[in-house]
């Protein structure tokens, strides 16, 4: 789990720190012509790898893997890049002292990409649920490996924790 803070004048803090769950969707059947054992990396157990029921005009990929921990196989976890600047605080939140998490869920692409991004948890300001989405649809992320490879994976899911500290 990857976990960030960042305080500067002011008292404000904000806390990045990612989690990991799951979504739905449907069991690829194997083979599929292009796309059986040969096509996936080394060691990956075909079982796992699910295509997308998505309409064809999502940016859902169309094979991915569902995240969850223990994943056979796999040689990195998903993560946002170090390189990543953190979000602005909104300064309409700073002002009304507004806190909490918001929770995301999303698909990574093996690119690095993240799609089909939804709340699934708000931090009970709209205001801080909005900057989350749109920060993480601009955030750079590191895909998740599987023997080496990249890989897509959907049910990535992660929080933001935004934190005023008000020094009285």
């Amino acid at each position: 789990m990857l976990a960030a803070g960042r305080s500067w004048a002011g008292g404000l803090m904000i806390v990045v720190a990612p989690a990991l769950a799951g979504c739905s969707s449907l069991s690829l059947p194997i083979p599929i012509p292009g796309f059986g054992p040969a096509a996936l990396p080394p060691g990956m157990e075909p079982g796992i790898v699910q295509a997308s029921t998505a309409p064809p005009e999502s940016e859902r990929p169309e094979f991915f893997v569902q995240w969850k921990p223990g994943l056979p196989g796999v040689t990195r976890r998903p993560a946002i890049d170090k390189n990543t600047p953190l979000p602005k605080y909104p300064d309409a939140a700073v002002r009304n002292e507004e806190m909490g998490r918001t929770t995301l869920e999303a698909c990574l692409t093996a690119e690095g990409r993240l799609v089909d991004t939804r709340l699934i948890a708000s931090s009970g300001s709209k205001t801080l649920d909005d900057a989350t989405m749109e920060w993480a649809k601009t955030a750079k992320y590191q895909p998740a490996e599987f023997n080496g490879e990249p890989f897509a994976i959907c049910g990535y899911q992660f929080d933001y924790e935004w934190r005023v500290e008000v020094k009285r």
